[in-house]
């Protein structure tokens, strides 16, 4: 091979990579506009969202494969939450979406059910007790600060459970099963940090939409006094 096709060959590579690495979502410390830092298990191509079908399986009487647009036909609903992270930061914004129990009214948990296990398409994963899913607060998001979800943020679909981290709120979400015990969460496998329900605990937070040097003290639960 002469040294222009190699040059040629070699851009071309580079290219593609660059390419390939733009189409993934990654990780990032840098708050975003809203004040969220991007976190990621693993480094995961978008979801095609023409394609996509939330899979929700299991204890149901029902079965179901949604597409987005009967997930988007469900009961919507709006909320204003902080999403605290176990990382000692936080950020909030108006989310929009549907409560589980519009979920359960179509696939019918069978009475043995007592949890649902959470799968996303960045392999991370999670449980919650069906009493914890249908929490007021709980939310399955499609929208973030009045517009659609976007890939960056967990598109096309999310949880946000506000009295809990967000490693809890999980992103990217694929499928749903409904099964007779929930097991804690894929964090806990990570580091000793993490607990299996995550509820927030007193301490301090840092609000990143507030200000990068701000620190508030918490009382543990949903943060609601800012």
């Amino acid at each position: 091979m002469n040294r222009r096709r190699f040059l040629a060959t070699a851009a071309s590579v580079a290219s593609l990579q660059a390419d390939t690495k733009a189409r993934l979502l990654l990780p990032s410390d840098t708050p975003d506009e809203l004040g969220f830092r991007l976190m990621w298990y693993s480094p995961v191509s978008p979801i095609d969202q023409g394609t996509y079908r939330l899979k929700v399986s299991g204890l149901v009487d029902k079965p179901q494969n949604i597409a987005l647009p009967d997930l988007r036909k469900l009961n919507h609903e709006t909320q204003s939450s902080r999403m605290k992270c176990v990382q000692c930061w936080s950020s909030r914004t108006s989310w929009g979406g549907f409560r589980a129990g519009s979920l359960f009214d179509i696939v019918k948990p069978k009475k043995t059910a007592k949890a649902v296990r959470v799968d996303c398409a960045d392999k991370w994963y999670e449980y919650f007790t069906l009493e914890d899913l249908l929490s007021n607060r709980v939310l399955f998001a499609m929208e973030m600060a009045g517009k659609p979800l976007e890939d960056r943020h967990g598109a096309p679909l999310r949880l946000i459970d506000p009295k809990r981290y967000g490693y809890k709120s999980a992103k990217l979400i694929t499928s749903i099963e409904f099964v007779a015990e929930g097991k804690g969460s894929m964090a806990c496998d990570i580091g000793p940090y993490y607990s299996p329900t995550g509820e927030i605990k007193a301490g301090y937070d840092h609000p990143l939409d507030i200000g990068a040097n701000v620190r508030r003290k918490i009382t543990g639960g949903e943060i609601v006094e800012y």
